[in-house]
């Protein structure tokens, strides 16, 4: 049934533990120290590990403990001791001992603790089958992803590039200008859909892993402006922004260590979201206060959220109104926060329109506030807004 080591001192243990688990049916090999454990185990696997405590020689249980881990880490260890002391059992199960029993252990209860333990390498090889499978599916996939991208933005590229070339460089009556130029909002409406549905997918897979940097996250917001200010300027909103209760100037820097693309995008879906749903001639506020263990930001409009979508805003599809919305500006916010460990919500009434306010935990040594800008420059990121 199943491959046990018994490593114990005293031959009469060795027997007994031999004779009784031989008997229903497991292959037993046996030791009396740590050499010889440790000459065995670099031969053979074992599915579980029977380990006195205390051994003669060079080398204890909690060598051979460690030496299992090393080379064997689904073999179950079982640890046990004549003279358990609370520090003994702590190291064991610090070492990850399946179980820690005191002497004299009767064969009915070595048996009932090793078909646990069979139960449990069981789990463990398939989580670790699992885990393997699915992290080989999720490259798979990326990979997959990674060439469609490649593939349909050289597409769109060509697509862009030839009609510009149409635009600017050849004579074109009203009609085909205006074909043209539709034909242009469509190809860049289309890129931002394919970027934004391929982020999506990226942040939704379970081995997802972000890419950390250190950056100035006051610049997320000083960029977010940057790119949205037609958007602002075509309602005739104002965007304002203010760090720990005062306006936002160029010399506050608040450092970060975070996945500056996805962090980015987040909040330019975000401001996007506001000033959209801002009224004519109102003012949209980006607040940010940090303290030594969180960010808080939030993003502030006039406008309220429609009763029926509060319940599913943070979904995936919501939206409302919106002609050129896909409804998933608000979800990968929040599968961007989420992965940062963070906490996203919202407030929304008639009265004192929406908040969106974000929490993010801030590592050891970051939220540094420095009254002097970075010695290097912010990076400009293309990434448009999506919902």
């Amino acid at each position: 049934m199943a491959k046990i080591l018994v490593v114990d001192d005293e031959e009469v243990i060795r027997r007994l533990y031999n004779n009784v688990l031989s008997k229903v049916g497991h292959e037993v090999l046996v030791a009396e120290d740590a050499e010889k454990a440790k000459s065995i185990l670099s031969k053979k696997e074992f599915d579980v590990a029977v380990v006195d405590r205390i051994l003669p020689g060079q080398g204890d249980g909690v060598d051979i403990l460690r030496f299992i881990q090393a080379r064997h880490p689904l073999c179950q260890i079982i640890m046990l001791s004549g003279f358990p002391t609370f520090s003994s059992a702590s190291e064991a199960i610090r070492c990850r001992a399946f179980d820690y029993l005191t002497k004299p252990v009767k064969p009915t209860k070595l048996c009932e603790v090793i078909n646990a333990a069979l139960k449990e390498k069981i789990l463990q090889k398939e989580q670790t089958l699992n885990a393997e499978k699915n992290k080989k599916s999720y490259e798979e996939m990326k990979s997959k992803q990674e060439m469609l991208q490649h593939d349909m933005r050289s597409l769109l590229i060509g697509i862009i590039g030839f009609t510009n070339l149409l635009v600017n460089r050849t004579s074109l009556d009203d009609n085909q200008l205006g074909y043209c130029k539709q034909i242009q909002q469509c190809s860049i409406q289309l890129e931002n859909m394919v970027n934004a549905y391929l982020n999506i997918s990226h942040l939704e897979q379970t081995h997802f892993q972000l890419n950390k940097t250190e950056f100035d996250f006051l610049d997320l917001a000083r960029q977010s402006r940057k790119t949205l200010h037609f958007l602002a300027d075509e309602k005739n909103v104002d965007i304002s922004m203010i760090y720990n209760k005062k306006m936002l100037s160029i010399e506050n820097v608040l450092s970060f260590k975070g996945d500056r693309m996805y962090l980015q995008n987040a909040m330019d879906n975000l401001l996007k979201n506001a000033i959209e749903a801002s009224p004519l001639d109102r003012r949209v506020k980006i607040k940010i206060k940090n303290t030594n263990s969180h960010v808080w930001v939030t993003v502030q409009n006039w406008g309220a959220i429609p009763a029926r979508l509060r319940p599913t805003f943070f979904e995936k599809y919501t939206t409302s109104g919106k002609r050129k919305g896909m409804g998933i500006g608000t979800y990968m916010a929040n599968l961007v926060v989420k992965a940062h460990d963070g906490e996203i919500t919202f407030e929304s009434s008639e009265d004192k329109g929406t908040e969106v306010l974000i929490k993010l935990p801030l590592s050891s040594g970051e939220g540094v506030n420095r009254n002097h800008t970075l010695s290097q420059k912010p990076s400009e990121y293309n990434l448009q807004a999506s919902s």
